[in-house]
């Protein structure tokens, strides 16, 4: 059974990496925005009671996105963890405490059957969190310098987070109490609960839960996202 939720998909980026004028989630595929392809996902389950999502001062792209009466959009921070938490605030302003999904708006290639299963497993338990990840299938080396090995790390151990992650209304709001450091540095909200005894379950996706980071990762998208559809 999928209990009420809400989204925040923090949307404030400006994507440097990507080498556009055009942020990388307002970019097209298929003559769809990429950020149109997480809101439809989350609008299609009737259990998701609010998306927020989280722009920049200077965003005039997001007035072509998708128009619902479920979506806010509400002005984002300087860093992706600082809208995550400002998005959340507002949540909570509105009266809203259902548990909390964060996603990440350049990973368009969900499936909706996948989301479903996730949100199914992570409301038949009482755990905190769960995460979408992925089991680490490359060698990994350590370096103190960028050019001479260290040493090796088991990959057996390591696992790629990534988003969709969903966590307990009341065990998030009581993780961003308690953590001290600097915000801003978060590269996901996982792990705000580092060092807590709240657990947080990794949930393995597919491989095809790509994050948009280069142009060239367009193209994959679009292959993988007419995969889907088909």
């Amino acid at each position: 059974m999928i209990k009420p939720f809400v989204v925040i998909l923090p949307s404030a980026g400006s994507g440097s990496r990507f080498g556009s004028d055009t942020p990388k989630q307002y970019e097209k595929i298929n003559g769809k925005l990429v950020l149109d392809y997480s809101i439809e996902i989350f609008l299609a389950i009737k259990e998701c009671k609010k998306i927020v999502i989280a722009i920049s001062d200077y965003d005039n792209y997001h007035l072509n996105l998708k128009q619902d009466s479920r979506i806010d959009i509400i002005h984002g921070g300087l860093s992706r963890a600082e809208s995550v938490r400002i998005g959340f605030k507002h949540l909570i302003s509105s009266g809203l405490q259902e548990d909390v999904l964060i996603h990440d708006a350049a990973r368009p290639c969900l499936e909706l059957s996948q989301v479903k299963d996730f949100l199914q497993c992570f409301f038949s338990g009482d755990h905190s969190g769960m995460i979408f990840a992925k089991p680490s299938a490359n060698s990994l080396k350590t370096s103190f310098d960028g050019e001479v090995i260290s040493k090796n790390i088991d990959r057996s151990e390591i696992w790629e987070a990534q988003t969709p992650q969903i966590f307990n209304f009341k065990k998030l709001y009581n993780a961003y109490d308690l953590y001290k450091n600097d915000i801003s540095l978060l590269t996901d909200e996982s792990s705000l609960f580092d060092g807590l005894e709240d657990q947080i379950l990794l949930y393995e996706t597919k491989s095809k839960n790509i994050k948009i980071t280069y142009k060239e990762d367009l193209k994959l998208a679009e292959y993988l996202l007419k995969a889907i559809e088909d």
